[in-house]
């Protein structure tokens, strides 16, 4: 039976291809469409490849197995985590039926969508002095977040490094949501650079200042608290920015193998690397250097969980976890409310009970479906998301400048993966900065548009 589950995965391959072939030709750049594809490829169909010839072979083992083993054996963890809950080849067998009807849904929601009236967006349409106070408010609020979060730590170097056992549970501190209002430093920077474009030299030069502070409070808070993806995409959102504007294509090559060079890098550290960065960094670069070939494989590998985790969501609906009725995305925005009694009163998310029964493995947006409403759960949740995907595509794809373009790096490395962390609230934890820097680009640009109707 898993030869017919290889066949249909093989089979959404060549449809992705095909799809991406004319999307391609219509827009001669990467899409949004384009960044789903290839995490559907790494999340959905590689994986059932993985399982069924990797075990027995050297690629069956990670580079950091022994220092950093999975919760389930010392493999590359989809090996251990297929063997671990022995399902049946039939739920997979269900599973990729209902990925290949998911995806079809996305598809025809996402080219419906193409056709919103959705302007793209002109940073310079955008007053210049708006544009700046937004990036000046949004780094006041970082700032002070920072400064009244950090005094409960010994030292900035303690909240460097007992970050990770916050974020494990293993450290109870006071006021945590002032570390998620840390985010809006991200959004702050690219509004910031965007301003000093536009204003005379020594005005320049102050906003540049004030961006990389911005900059630097970021990264602080992803040493603090961010897992690796996250830590990975703030690094290389502004190289890819900055690919998107260059013209020359030398350059443009060069920048994406360094681009290549930190993805693998960030991608292969172990868990607890934010702890020991010094120490762990030599190790994961001699690792990149001496196994090209099974740092990628890793790291592909890193990325199968949803292959897996959407296939037993299938068994625990609706005996163990009854239909959420799409309640998830609710709670997650009731969730993000600060709760100043330290006591939550409201119900679980989606994420707190799969994790009861399967420790460790986020919701994807497959199992996400399938847990609100079943097969028409999950054919809902990817319509909705291709035509989230058309909107991005029509707003930022073609955005002139590095307002938009910068825009759409962070949205690249953030929209397409809620196809592996689809939970409303930990997306939106992750997001928050980016979100609300948005929401006020895009509050701008419509009284931009109001004030200059004819433009």
């Amino acid at each position: 039976m898993m030869a017919a589950v290889l066949l249909i995965n093989g089979a959404l391959v060549l449809l992705m291809a095909a799809v991406e072939t004319v999307n391609f030709r219509r827009t001669g750049t990467i899409t949004f469409l384009t960044a789903a594809h290839a995490l559907i490829l790494i999340g959905y169909c590689l994986p059932a490849f993985t399982i069924t010839f990797v075990p027995g072979t050297f690629l069956e083992t990670g580079p950091w197995s022994e220092a950093d083993p999975n919760p389930w054996g010392s493999r590359i963890y989809i090996l251990d985590l297929f063997d671990f809950l022995a399902l049946p080849a039939s739920t997979y067998l269900t599973a990729s039926i209902i990925l290949m009807g998911s995806y079809i849904a996305m598809v025809a929601a996402y080219f419906t969508a193409l056709r919103l009236p959705v302007p793209a967006l002109d940073g310079q349409r955008l007053p210049k002095w708006g544009v700046a106070g937004v990036g000046l408010f949004l780094l006041a609020i970082a700032a002070a977040a920072f400064a009244i979060y950090t005094p409960q730590f010994a030292s900035v170097i303690r909240f460097l490094h007992d970050g990770q056992l916050v974020r494990k549970g293993g450290l109870q501190v006071q006021y945590g949501f002032l570390q998620v209002l840390m985010q809006v430093g991200v959004p702050a920077f690219i509004l910031l650079i965007a301003a000093s474009l536009r204003f005379d030299r020594r005005i320049r030069a102050v906003f540049v200042a004030l961006a990389f502070a911005a900059w630097a409070l970021a990264l602080a808070r992803l040493l603090h608290a961010a897992g690796r993806l996250e830590l990975g995409s703030f690094l290389a959102f502004p190289v890819l920015a900055l690919m998107f504007l260059l013209r020359s294509k030398k350059t443009t090559w060069l920048m994406a193998g360094g681009l290549v060079l930190v993805v693998l890098v960030v991608a292969s550290v172990p868990h607890d690397f934010f702890r020991h960065p010094l120490r762990e960094l030599p190790s994961a670069l001699g690792s990149v250097a001496s196994d090209v070939v099974g740092t990628v494989h890793f790291i592909i590998a890193e990325f199968a969980f949803p292959f897996v985790t959407s296939a037993h969501a299938l068994t625990l609906v609706p005996d163990q976890i009854p239909f959420r009725y799409f309640i998830d995305i609710p709670l997650g925005a009731a969730y993000m409310m600060p709760s100043f009694g330290g006591v939550d009163t409201l119900p679980p998310m989606i994420l707190s009970l799969q994790a009861r029964i399967l420790p460790w493995m986020p919701v994807d947006l497959l199992a996400f479906g399938y847990y609100s409403l079943g097969t028409l759960g999950a054919l809902m949740i990817f319509a909705g998301f291709g035509a989230v995907l058309a909107v991005f595509d029509r707003w930022l794809t073609v955005s002139p400048g590095w307002l938009g373009q910068a825009l759409r790096a962070a949205w690249l490395f953030y929209l397409p993966f809620r196809l592996f962390y689809a939970d409303p609230y930990a997306a939106a934890q992750w997001g928050f900065g980016l979100i609300a820097g948005t929401f006020f680009v895009l509050m701008l640009s419509l009284w931009s548009r109001w004030r200059s109707p004819a433009a």
